[in-house]
């Protein structure tokens, strides 16, 4: 049974609803050393997806995971909403994501491991993802529905008929099983994501699926797939500003002013203790935790 604990890293600002400059260097600063003390002790590998923007504004927090020894991958260049991958053409994503990479791998070294941010891509991601020489995607998250809660969540209902399991996706429909040489590895899901946002939302709810994912990982041999921000290990000071982000107002009213309240609920340390429960539980039910490069490998090796 595996475990990749994976995270987006971004210079996201969640009080302030928007990127922004000081909390990239804030995250480099406090967010990052907070999370990789935390997965030092429970001594395990994990996998950091960069935004380019990340790379440009702090390049120092790339050689700051890898000295920890976590695989570093790509989280496309910006992280902006008008940058949502499946809002572009193919030629604007294939710019976007070779820009990243190349900014990325000037530090890291080669790079592999991909995800969208937002998680939201289309069939032209896919050749995108396999002209800039990506191996694996973690974008599609089976079975979950935020409803209203999120930007593209038209878009995002395929999730509900998605593989649950690993597979290669198809340029036609990127929750159907295809011939692309990019396998899909969903973050899990059941309704609710397993990820630090629905951990600090509500612990309970969490515990519930967490128990499932567990329980299904070992009948089905199906990955569990963690998704996390450094952002998330910033205390909250002051007052919460929701930038305005969605072009109508019940995008903005769901999307932005509820959905950002509820996102501002057990940051900074508590997230920490929060996330320290959860690895630890997975630690006693004898799951191994695995980069997204190393599943990557060993899936494919066995496929053949």
């Amino acid at each position: 049974m595996y475990f990749l604990m994976t995270n987006d890293v971004e210079s996201f600002s969640i009080p302030l609803n928007k990127l922004d400059t000081a909390t990239a260097k804030e995250v480099y600063e406090v967010g990052l050393p907070r999370l990789l003390d935390l997965y030092a002790r429970h001594d395990i590998k994990c996998t950091f997806y960069f935004t380019g923007t990340m790379c440009e504004l702090v390049p120092d927090s790339i050689d700051l995971v890898k000295a920890y020894g976590h695989e570093i991958g790509c989280h496309s260049y910006s992280h902006a909403q008008n940058k949502a991958l499946d809002i572009l053409s193919y030629e604007e994503q294939l710019n976007e994501i070779k820009k990243a990479k190349r900014l990325i791998e000037s530090i890291a070294g080669k790079i592999e491991s991909f995800r969208a941010p937002a998680l939201r891509l289309n069939g032209d991601t896919v050749k995108a993802l396999e002209e800039n020489g990506f191996t694996s995607d973690s974008s599609i998250c089976s079975q979950r529905f935020d409803g209203p809660f999120t930007f593209g969540s038209k878009r995002k209902l395929k999730w509900l008929f998605a593989p649950r399991k690993p597979y290669f996706l198809s340029y036609e429909s990127i929750t159907r099983k295809g011939d692309s040489k990019i396998l899909e590895i969903p973050i899990s899901a059941l309704l609710f994501s397993f990820s630090g946002t629905v951990m600090r939302r509500s612990p309970l709810i969490t515990k519930i699926l967490q128990k499932y994912l567990f329980f299904e990982a070992k009948q089905r041999n199906k990955p569990v797939v963690f998704l996390f921000h450094p952002n998330e290990c910033l205390e909250f000071k002051g007052k919460a500003v929701p930038t305005r982000r969605a072009t109508n107002f019940f995008e903005h009213l769901f999307a932005d002013v509820i959905r950002q309240k509820l996102k501002l609920k057990n940051l900074g340390m508590n997230s920490l203790k929060l996330l320290d429960g959860i690895l630890m539980s997975a630690s006693d039910y004898g799951f191994e935790f695995v980069s997204v490069n190393e599943y990557t490998k060993m899936y494919k090796t066995n496929q053949h």
